[in-house]
């Protein structure tokens, strides 16, 4: 079973525009969401609807007639992504892709960190009304972004310093964002394998130290736990008023890089044939590393 109406909501930021790419390039009929004072722009074969997202019934009524919703909103706003999610379900959506996109989530210790607790809470609301309504999910797990996290030196610092997180040598999975718009196009062309199941996609799984030696480039490096990372993330939290870059990358770092909290998906379970998600040769990899370079 496949959809062709999709909403989206958050099409921009780091990850809606490729999302909307590919979701317009497969053909599918998109409408976006946005905030009623934004004066943001987008491609012109997408239709743009001014939402308010704090009324359930507001939504509702814009989501009349929609088969797909995809989440791209920041998690940051837990009762905003609720609110989606019941309007999605008194409109009657098919299928409620929510704000995942990353680290494991499911895995027991990146769940604990509390960078992830909206991400849960949702996860566990969508259960709850995917049991007693006719709303099914997905939850599209992709490990790091590939060019964001070259870009903003969240995998590696490619100018140097670079820190190595636990020595730089493990692997963790990784996916560019058009791949990760494609892995969401997947996902609407095929409902019934996807209802209610969580798809992995990586398309390419390197260590810090593989992506430092395709830059070509001689950094000075820097070993650090992310260990330490946690501890120093809990101990900012306890602040007054915390820091939440501070927290929050060093949590995030924890998940993607930290052993046993499943920054390197297992190979049986990706679901990139699937999705339609092709995986990245090494040269490929290493021509989009050194663009970063």
């Amino acid at each position: 079973m496949a959809a062709t109406k999709v909403v989206l909501a958050g099409a921009s930021g780091n990850l809606g525009p490729a999302v909307l790419k590919e979701l317009l390039d497969a053909g599918l009929e998109v409408t976006i969401f946005t905030r009623q004072n934004s004066n943001k722009t987008f491609d012109s074969r997408a239709k743009v609807a001014a939402v308010n997202y704090d009324s359930v019934d507001a939504l509702k009524a814009a989501l009349s007639g929609q088969e797909v919703v995809v989440d791209t909103l920041a998690p940051l706003d837990l009762g905003l992504h609720l609110r989606l999610i019941d309007a999605s379900v008194a409109a009657g959506v098919t299928r409620f892709i929510p704000s995942e996109f990353g680290a494991d989530t499911t895995n027991a210790l990146a769940a604990k960190l509390p960078v992830y607790g909206n991400k849960v809470a949702v996860q566990e609301h969508l259960k709850r009304v995917s049991a007693e309504s006719d709303l099914s999910y997905t939850l599209v797990l992709t490990g790091a972004f590939l060019e964001f996290g070259l870009q903003t030196g969240f995998l590696v610092n490619l100018a140097g310093p670079a820190e190595l997180y636990d020595g730089g040598e493990g692997q963790v999975s990784i996916s560019s964002l058009p791949g990760i718009g494609q892995a969401v196009v997947g996902v609407v062309r095929n409902l019934d394998k996807t209802r209610n199941e969580t798809v992995y996609v990586s398309q390419v799984n390197a260590s810090q130290k593989e992506l430092l030696g395709w830059s070509g480039k001689r950094v000075e490096t820097k070993v650090v736990r992310t260990e330490d990372l946690e501890r120093l993330s809990y101990e900012e939290i306890k602040k007054p008023q915390p820091d939440l870059m501070v927290f929050a990358v060093g949590l995030l770092r924890r998940a993607i890089f930290g052993e046993g909290y499943g920054g390197l998906f297992d190979s049986e379970k990706l679901s990139n044939e699937l999705l339609g998600v092709r995986s990245f040769t090494e040269e490929e990899v290493r021509e989009i590393v050194r663009k970063f370079s």
